[in-house]
Protein backbone atom coordinates (compact mmCIF):
# COMPACT_ATOMS: atom_id res chain seq x y z
CA UNK A 1 0.00 0.00 0.00
CA UNK A 2 1.35 3.41 -0.93
CA UNK A 3 1.83 6.05 1.76
CA UNK A 4 -0.67 8.41 0.11
CA UNK A 5 -3.29 5.64 0.37
CA UNK A 6 -2.94 5.40 4.14
CA UNK A 7 -4.73 7.53 6.70
CA UNK A 8 -2.58 9.98 8.57
CA UNK A 9 -1.93 8.84 12.12
CA UNK A 10 -3.51 10.90 14.92
CA UNK A 11 -0.04 12.07 15.93
CA UNK A 12 0.66 13.28 12.40
CA UNK A 13 -2.60 15.27 12.30
CA UNK A 14 -1.81 16.86 15.66
CA UNK A 15 1.79 17.48 14.57
CA UNK A 16 0.71 19.17 11.33
CA UNK A 17 -1.61 21.45 13.30
CA UNK A 18 1.26 22.32 15.67
CA UNK A 19 3.60 23.03 12.75
CA UNK A 20 1.11 25.65 11.62
CA UNK A 21 1.10 27.26 15.06
CA UNK A 22 -2.14 25.81 16.38
CA UNK A 23 -3.40 23.04 18.58
CA UNK A 24 -6.46 20.84 18.47
CA UNK A 25 -8.10 22.32 21.57
CA UNK A 26 -7.78 25.90 20.32
CA UNK A 27 -9.05 24.87 16.89
CA UNK A 28 -12.08 23.24 18.53
CA UNK A 29 -12.83 26.35 20.58
CA UNK A 30 -12.33 28.72 17.63
CA UNK A 31 -14.83 26.59 15.71
CA UNK A 32 -17.43 27.08 18.44
CA UNK A 33 -17.01 23.58 19.85
CA UNK A 34 -16.03 22.19 23.23
CA UNK A 35 -12.25 22.01 23.68
CA UNK A 36 -11.83 18.28 23.02
CA UNK A 37 -14.52 17.84 20.37
CA UNK A 38 -12.23 17.67 17.32
CA UNK A 39 -10.29 14.78 18.89
CA UNK A 40 -13.19 12.58 17.80
CA UNK A 41 -12.13 13.01 14.17
CA UNK A 42 -8.76 11.43 14.95
CA UNK A 43 -10.38 8.09 15.76
CA UNK A 44 -13.76 7.92 14.00
CA UNK A 45 -15.49 9.26 10.92
CA UNK A 46 -16.91 12.69 11.80
CA UNK A 47 -17.28 14.60 8.51
CA UNK A 48 -17.93 18.01 10.08
CA UNK A 49 -14.91 17.77 12.36
CA UNK A 50 -12.71 16.28 9.64
CA UNK A 51 -13.59 19.21 7.38
CA UNK A 52 -12.62 21.75 10.08
CA UNK A 53 -9.22 20.08 10.47
CA UNK A 54 -8.81 19.75 6.72
CA UNK A 55 -9.56 23.41 6.11
CA UNK A 56 -7.15 24.51 8.83
CA UNK A 57 -4.39 22.36 7.33
CA UNK A 58 -5.37 23.30 3.76
CA UNK A 59 -5.23 19.61 2.86
CA UNK A 60 -8.21 17.71 1.36
CA UNK A 61 -9.97 15.37 3.79
CA UNK A 62 -9.52 12.60 1.23
CA UNK A 63 -5.75 12.99 1.58
CA UNK A 64 -5.77 12.93 5.39
CA UNK A 65 -8.26 10.04 5.74
CA UNK A 66 -8.40 8.21 2.38
CA UNK A 67 -9.96 5.09 3.92
CA UNK A 68 -12.93 7.14 5.11
CA UNK A 69 -13.57 8.64 1.67
CA UNK A 70 -12.63 5.90 -0.78
CA UNK A 71 -15.31 5.17 -3.36
CA UNK A 72 -17.02 8.45 -2.49
CA UNK A 73 -17.06 11.58 -4.58
CA UNK A 74 -15.94 9.89 -7.77
CA UNK A 75 -13.10 7.86 -6.27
Amino acid sequence: MREQDQDWTPSRVVGEIKIRGGNLRALSRSSGLQADTLRNALYRHCPKYERIISEYLNVPVEQIWPSRYENKGGK
